[in-house]
């Protein structure tokens, strides 16, 4: 690295830090993302641990994914990733996640267990367990615990709603005692179709003016889906493209930020339903409603 612009690089990042806080509630996979971040409701992939933890509940088979995010705004040295695994069960859905953000002078890593279940196959409800570890090189590291709930309501045979609660318990980090982000989300979610959806989410974080995010997907021949999305504070445009062929799925999306240009990323999901698990959860809202239907 050019020891001239080193100085600059750690000042953006330490400002971009400082100008939010430690561990921001960053928008995590292509997906997601793609769609403006709108996803509370929706909620239907291993990414729903950092949206809504009750949606793995509504996963039918084991998934693997991994997301990645190389160079936000063309910095390298905020990049951010996360592997996610989720393993859905007799007593319920299983998730264990990490994520990273930053590079070798600044590095937040998080850790994730999450449990989440359903009721009637209508109700679905989940919580995550949270493990904070921030390293600063010459500074030290510190760590914090924290806890995520969250709900979701199948109410018609095309209309979700869906609520999650982020760091419940207030944690701190740090030897000054630095507070987490605590976040509200709330959303709706309307499927006219199994192929199309429709997402809008408003966020609130304590501290700051609360932001609406809306979104859509559109799916063509059960192969290729087609997104995007909208995001207010700040203002943001998004978009992008999933591919789906047996067990595998390919994710591209991309957000615009109105001063800071294009953020690029991308992520693979192994769903071991292949196909089968892709169509049943694109019809699981309608087949709630269908009776005799599990």
């Amino acid at each position: 690295m050019n020891i001239r612009i080193l100085p600059v690089i750690i000042i953006l990042v330490l400002s971009f830090r400082v100008s939010y806080s430690q561990f921001e509630l960053l928008d995590v996979g292509a997906k997601p993302i793609s769609m403006g971040g709108a996803f509370t409701s929706l909620a239907n992939n291993s990414n729903a641990v950092y949206y809504n933890p009750a949606g793995i509940s509504q996963l039918p088979f084991r998934e693997v994914s991994i997301f990645y995010s190389p160079a936000p705004f063309g910095l390298k040295e905020l990049a951010n990733g996360s592997v996610n695994f989720v393993e859905p069960t007799k007593f319920g859905a299983f998730g264990l996640s990490a994520k990273t953000y930053g590079f070798e002078l600044y590095k937040e890593i998080t850790a994730t267990l999450t449990y989440a279940n359903n009721y009637n196959r209508k109700i679905y409800y989940g919580a995550n367990i949270n493990y904070y570890n921030l390293k600063i090189q010459n500074y030290g590291s510190a760590s914090a615990v924290g806890i995520d709930i969250g709900a979701m309501a199948y109410l018609t045979d095309f209309l979700r709603w869906g609520f999650s609660a982020f760091n419940l318990n207030r944690p701190s980090i740090g030897t000054q005692n630095d507070k987490l982000p605590q976040v509200y989300r709330t959303g709706l979610s309307v499927q006219p179709r199994t192929d199309l959806n429709f997402a809008l989410d408003v966020e609130k974080d304590t501290r700051y003016t609360a932001s609406v995010k809306a979104g859509i997907e559109y799916t063509l021949y059960d192969m290729i889906s087609l997104r995007a999305g909208i995001g207010t504070e700040p203002t943001k445009f998004s978009g992008g493209v999933g591919f789906s062929y047996s067990l595998f799925e390919i994710d591209y999306g991309f957000y615009n930020h109105q001063d800071l240009g294009l953020t690029h990323q991308g992520t693979i999901t192994i769903n071991f339903g292949g196909e089968k698990g892709r169509k049943m959860i694109k019809e699981s809202l309608k087949n709630a409603f269908v009776k005799g239907k599990k």
